[in-house]
């Protein structure tokens, strides 16, 4: 026969594993993530001043901001992921210190590949960002001489800095 503690301590914790799986069962990804990129990759959380960032949220269309700002929530198709990214140059050395450490870049033609297969052609904004929604899969965005291979999957957003090339200064 169990005692009455050890009665109430099984009640106790089958209480907190119900909570868990509970909790565990609902939707996650209902509130808004914001990444900025640094120069060198994305990076949690909004950046200081006007520079644009992308608003993420799971199942749903990736935005590219430059506020904080009421974000519409498209629906991502059921079948589907979202690539969302940035080309840039890299800028380093001598004089460039202390600035940015990347030039972004606008309007920039890129293919989306899947194997030796261009699936989509986009191009970046004003800011340098693209946002493009595909098919789960594996994928190489280029912008000529510059690619990333990068696996996306159903539901989700994958965030992808492609460098465009690298600026020297003395």
């Amino acid at each position: 026969m169990y005692s009455g503690s050890t009665l109430l301590l099984m009640l106790l914790a089958a209480a907190i594993m119900c909570t868990a799986v509970s909790a565990a069962s609902r939707r996650q990804g209902s509130a808004w993530n914001y990444y900025h990129f640094d120069g060198r990759s994305f990076v949690a959380g909004q950046p200081a001043g006007d520079s644009p960032f992308v608003a993420v949220q799971d199942r749903a269309v990736p935005v590219v901001l430059t506020r904080p700002a009421q974000v519409g929530t498209t629906a991502l198709p059921p079948d589907k992921g979202a690539l969302a990214g940035i080309s840039y140059i890299q800028s380093s050395g001598g004089r460039l210190v202390g600035s940015l450490g990347y030039i972004p870049c606008p309007a920039v033609p890129l293919t989306i590949s899947a194997g030796t297969t261009p699936v989509m052609h986009t191009q970046t904004d004003e800011s340098g960002y693209f946002v493009a929604v595909l098919p789960a899969g594996v994928y190489r965005v280029s912008n000529g001489s510059f690619s990333v291979e990068t696996t996306l999957e159903n539901g989700t957003t994958v965030l992808v800095p492609l460098r465009a090339g690298k600026r020297m200064v003395d």
